[in-house]
Parts: structure tokens; C-alpha cells; sequence
């Protein structure tokens, strides 16, 4: 079954790209015809060996056939190359942190971020299984303050396996946002780090950066508070890939118009990602993925 979202985005970048998005709908047959492996399997993205669980959610699938929003590829292939540094906020899996490594070669380097433990392992072991590249893994999030914080995360379990809408990605520092599924979560503290005050710590050449991304689960505007020097530095603009989310029903509302305003108020133009044309910020869905340059 193909996801709302999914054909909400497919939709957009057929008519930006037809080449492409054929090529997407035949890797998509082949995950569908073809029988996943079971427990823990290794993927090749490029020269780089990715390990997957297989069994902590079904969207292990998409990670393993690597069918797993494959519209973005093009913005990796775009501004990622070798010797690039690439952030990554909120990693979860590392799927992305993989698919940059492959892509920016032993001579980049990936800074990734993902606070939840069980999922900051995959990111070691993406470090162990590739020890000539160089991916620094660190066990916290970003934020707009140092500290340690609630947040809500989604533990892998047998009856949430199927689970698209609260899954093992949907982990949130954001106050509330998980508050409707408090069955299938846990609370736990977490450390958080401004990503300025992370460049400073460790000396990241900002002119090396090709690509930020961040998906946060609603936390955006705090982790964009605490990149504004980043964000506002003089010459190249550094580009951002960003989920953004909009239900302003919520109790505690999410609006994605802040995000984009406050990327703009920055300097930067805010794109959708998935057909490249200006985002449209009164027709938002609940997910959207811009690309800020």
C-alpha cells in the first residue's frame, strides 16, 4: 500500500521529473516483488555497507531495497561531493548519514546526530562496518540550549511494526507532539547541544559543508535557533534540507510558515523539495520537505 504522502510527493515530482520518477516507480516494483531478508542484513549504497535490522519496523524494508524517499537522492547527488562534509540532524537510522557517506567518499566526513540510544548503535555500527570513511557519531541532539530534556520516543515493538504514522522515526523533543500516542512511547532524557556551539567545540569548516539536513519531528525552529550563526555566515549560502511540519488543530500547534520564515529571515529561499519550484506556505501538508538555499 502506498502512503497519502507518498503520492502527494510522487505527484509533484513526476511532472518535475519524468526520467527520474520512472526510475523510482521500477526500483519501487522491485521492493514489491521481491522477498526482504530476515533479522540483522548488510545493503551496499555505493561502496559503503549498511546495516539493517529487519526486524524493528517494516520501514527497515524500505532501508534495505533502499526505496525510502528516493525523490531526495537527486538533492545528495546535487551537493554532495567527494570531500564534502554533510550534517545530519536527527539520523535516526542512519540511512541518510550512508547515503551521503557513499557520496562524499574517504576524504568527507558526516556529523550525525541522533539522541535515542537504540538508534545511536546503528550509527556506530555504520562507523564499525566502514572504517576508512570517517562518520562522527554523536549521542545527543540539537537544539536552541545546552541541557538535558524530555523527550518522547518510539521504541521498536512487535505490535507497532506496521505502524507508518507513529514509527520508529517519529521520536520528539518537541513538547506534546507525541501526546496522542502515549501508548506506544517513552519518555527519556536526553542531551542537547546547540549546533553553533558544536562547530565551535569541534572546529567544523563550515566552507566544507555540502548539505545540512535536518528532520526533527516538529522540533525545527529550536534546532534552527541554535544554528544562526551557521545559518547567517557571510558568502555561500550553506544549503538546507529540512522536514517541516504543519497541524495547527494540535493542542500544542505545528506550523511550518515559522520555519520558512525564519529560514528566510535568514537569507535563505525556500524550496519544495520535491519539485524544486518556491514552496507554496498557504497549501502545506502535514509533511513537507524543503530545500533552503
Amino acid at each position: 500500500m502506498v502512503a497519502a504522502k507518498s503520492v502527494r510527493f510522487f505527484a509533484n515530482y513526476a511532472g518535475n521529473d519524468p526520467l527520474k520518477f520512472v526510475q523510482i516507480i521500477r526500483r519501487r516494483s522491485i521492493e514489491y516483488l521481491s522477498s526482504p531478508p530476515s533479522g540483522c542484513a548488510v545493503t551496499r549504497i555505493g561502496d559503503i555497507n549498511y546495516e539493517i535490522d529487519m526486524s524493528l519496523h517494516r520501514l527497515m524494508r524500505k532501508f534495505f531495497f533502499q526505496t525510502h524517499e528516493m525523490f531526495l537522492e537527486r538533492i545528495f547527488d546535487k551537493y554532495l561531493s567527494s570531500g564534502n562534509i554533510f550534517i545530519d540532524i536527527g539520523s535516526n537510522c542512519g540511512y541518510w548519514s550512508a547515503q551521503a557517506l557513499a557520496r562524499i567518499g574517504r576524504t568527507g566526513t558526516v556529523h550525525a546526530f541522533e539522541p535515542v540510544s537504540a538508534y545511536f548503535a546503528l550509527l556506530q555500527r555504520l562507523r564499525e562496518l566502514n572504517p576508512e570513511h570517517t562518520i562522527v557519531a554523536n549521542n545527543f541532539a540539537c537544539g536552541a540550549k545546552p541541557g538535558r530534556f524530555p523527550m518522547a520516543t518510539v521504541p521498536p515493538r512487535a505490535e507497532n511494526f506496521d505502524n507508518y504514522n507513529t514509527n520508529i522515526g517519529s521520536s520528539s523533543l518537541q513538547p506534546g507532539f507525541l501526546d496522542h500516542e502515549r501508548e506506544l512511547t517513552e519518555i527519556v532524557e536526553v542531551d542537547v547541544l546547540p549546533f553553533d556551539q558544536y562547530v565551535d567545540d569541534h572546529c567544523v569548516d563550515l566552507d566544507r559543508i555540502g548539505l545540512i539536513k535536518i528532520d526533527v519531528e516538529g522540533f525545527e525552529l529550536p534546532v534552527l535557533e541554535g544554528m544562526q550563526k551557521t545559518l547567517t555566515k557571510p558568502g555561500r549560502k550553506i544549503p538546507v534540507l529540512c522536514e517541516i511540519l504543519t497541524d495547527l488543530n494540535r493542542r500544542h500547534p505545528l506550523d511550518g510558515r515559522k520555519v520558512i520564515e525564519q529560514l528566510e529571515t535568514a537569507g535563505y529561499r525556500c524550496l519544495n523539495a520535491t519539485n524544486l519550484r518556491p514552496i507554496d506556505r498557504n497549501a502545506l501538508g502535514f509533511e513537507e520537505n524543503i530545500l533552503c538555499l
